[in-house]
């Protein structure tokens, strides 16, 4: 009985060598046309999919393998006498290994180039109809997605003409994991095609169907196993140093979404995702030296990023400490020698259209038992929707210490406090299970580190519940405060600013990080 193998991928990485393998073995390579083309010189057995069927390939190649010659010969379950009584009625051969990898949707849909059309022509059909058919048949049909599996496939199959039930059932993961992933991504594109006349809810269900990028060294502690996923593009790279720690990606991240915020030269510097220092100036070197003064303990061994092409001055000053990380759009000349001396620091370039928009629809954090998704907290308000609440209505130099002050405290993990002036930020208090507690915390650390409070401001990631925090700092020079409201508090919040000749905003919207 003759045995086939049937052959068509976009990918003919390594093809060659598998259908020559495939031959030696005994197995006649059956193939859709483009392949069969590709495989003619190297097959002598070569038979294509139409003469196979006896129906020619048609509607500019549309239809190819969508038939029962075909897709009876995979899925005939081999132990059924009846199954094999029908084969031979219609004179149906068995296709034994199936060969198919599709066509390449999220190359073309990601090139900046490809028309709607040509993303719409490289919706596979063919191949995931048999990639399907071979997997679920997987006991019986080899069913090849990978052109990593090409080569232990064949050693297999020189060793025994029946694989291994545990190799088979690994193919058949990985066919329907492709497939996942293929749809998912088609399902993506339609989405955002639709996504102005949809109601602006989350959707009813969510596929996290994402690719291996690359597995770490670990998690976020050694005993635990971790790699980095994606489906969509990094839109950073790195330039210089090791590879990269799962805490090292989740520092990035947080990195970026907080340089995203600020549109004058600014530096941040992060420390286990949260910043330690946020400076603005005229030019980045002064922007950093804001940031470090901050608290010049913490920088040491953190992640600095900035906004503009890192110039030399700006990196000379960097250089001075041990930073982990250093994340920019660009670096001029001359930057790179100087930073690459440190074999450990790792340096990267990002795309400054990453900072447009979250690459993902949702944000999505993994709970024992589920997921919860939100929308992204962009922080991208407008303040013609702030109301000043307070008798005494802030000065144009205190309204620009509020808007920084405001930008800063959403970046932090709740209960946050952040004490700022118009460029710059003076005190953090981040985490603590009460306000008055970051409260305090925010002014302990920007006495530490000799910061003036006298005319500064106070930002409050959430609302007051009592004015035991507006008394904290007006004992301390602060003379503005920025809050969302909305407590039952709010009226003992405002006439304690009054008491006190203190400015108070209203933003109406909180920006908290549990």
């Amino acid at each position: 009985m003759t045995k086939y193998a049937l052959i068509s991928v976009s990918d003919k990485s390594g093809i060659e060598t598998l259908a020559m393998e495939l031959e030696a073995l005994g197995y006649t390579i059956v193939s859709t046309s483009r392949t069969a083309k590709h495989l003619k010189q190297f097959c002598h057995s070569l038979v294509q999919v139409s003469d196979l069927t006896g129906f020619p390939e048609i509607l500019d190649g549309r239809v190819k393998t969508l038939h029962p010659k075909i897709h009876g010969a995979i899925l005939a379950d081999r132990s059924n006498s009846a199954h094999l009584s029908t084969l031979a009625a219609h004179q149906i051969g068995l296709i034994d290994i199936v060969v198919v990898n599709l066509y390449p949707f999220h190359a073309v849909r990601h090139e900046q180039t490809s028309t709607h059309r040509e993303i719409i022509e490289n919706i596979d059909i063919g191949g995931p109809s048999l990639i399907r058919a071979a997997a679920k048949n997987y006991s019986q049909v080899t069913v090849l997605t990978d052109p990593k599996d090409y080569t232990p496939t064949l050693e297999h199959l020189k060793q025994s003409s029946e694989l291994p039930e545990c190799w088979s059932a690994y193919l058949a993961q990985k066919a329907f994991a492709l497939l996942s992933r293929y749809d998912a991504e088609i399902a993506d594109y339609f989405e955002q095609l639709g996504a102005e006349t949809q109601e602006k809810e989350v959707p009813p269900h969510i596929d996290l169907s994402c690719s291996l990028l690359s597995t770490l060294r670990y998690g976020e502690n050694p005993h635990q196993k971790a790699g980095f996923y994606s489906d969509k593009r990094q839109g950073w790279e790195v330039v210089h140093g090791k590879e990269l720690s799962f805490n090292n990606i989740l520092d990035i991240d947080a990195s970026l979404r907080a340089i995203r915020l600020f549109s004058e030269p600014t530096v941040v510097i992060i420390k286990h995702c949260n910043p330690c220092g946020i400076g603005s100036g005229s030019s980045l070197a002064e922007a950093y030296k804001k940031a470090f003064a901050t608290d010049t303990v913490a920088p040491f061994g953190g992640i600095v990023v900035v906004n503009r092409s890192l110039d030399l001055e700006t990196a000379v000053m960097i250089n001075r400490i041990f930073t982990e990380i250093i994340i920019a759009p660009n670096y001029e000349p001359g930057v790179l020698e100087v930073l690459q001396k440190k074999k450990s620091r790792r340096l990267i370039r990002y795309s400054q259209s990453l900072l447009e928009k979250p690459a993902n629809p949702l944000e999505i954090k993994t709970l024992t038992w589920g997921y919860l998704a939100q929308d992204w907290d962009l922080v991208n308000e407008g303040i013609e929707n702030w109301q000043v609440v307070t008798q005494k209505q802030p000065t144009q130099e205190e309204f620009k210490a509020l808007v920084f002050g405001w930008k800063a405290v959403s970046l932090l993990k709740s209960n946050a406090i952040v004490l700022a002036r118009a460029d710059r930020v003076l005190g953090f208090g981040i985490g603590q299970t009460s306000r008055i507690d970051s409260t305090a915390l925010a002014i302990w650390k920007a006495k530490k580190y000799g910061h003036d409070l006298t005319g500064s401001v106070c930002a409050s990631d959430g609302f007051f519940p009592y004015r035991d925090s507006i008394d904290e700092v007006y004992q301390h020079g602060i003379r503005a405060l920025i809050q969302p409201g909305g407590s039952k508090g709010d009226e003992e919040c405002i006439q304690a600013c009054n008491e006190l000749d203190l400015a108070m905003v209203f933003t109406g919207v909180r920006h908290f990080r549990h």
